[in-house]
């Protein structure tokens, strides 16, 4: 008998936990959160001061 362990998305701006196939991935293959829309990836962090600087969040 086979069991499946399900895999797990947690977002690290917002903390929410998500199954990885509700997860939408961007053009270069890096999750992006489905409840705050945040990216993770190596440019994520200058994203987000990005968008506090110029008072919009993606």
């Amino acid at each position: 008998m086979d069991f499946d362990w399900p895999t797990y998305f947690e977002c690290a701006a917002c903390g929410s936990e998500f199954p990885a196939k509700d997860v939408q991935y961007d053009d270069l293959g890096y999750p992006e959160c489905p409840d705050c829309e945040a990216r993770t990836g190596p440019l994520a962090s200058l994203e987000a001061v990005d968008a506090v600087e110029s008072g919009i969040a993606d």
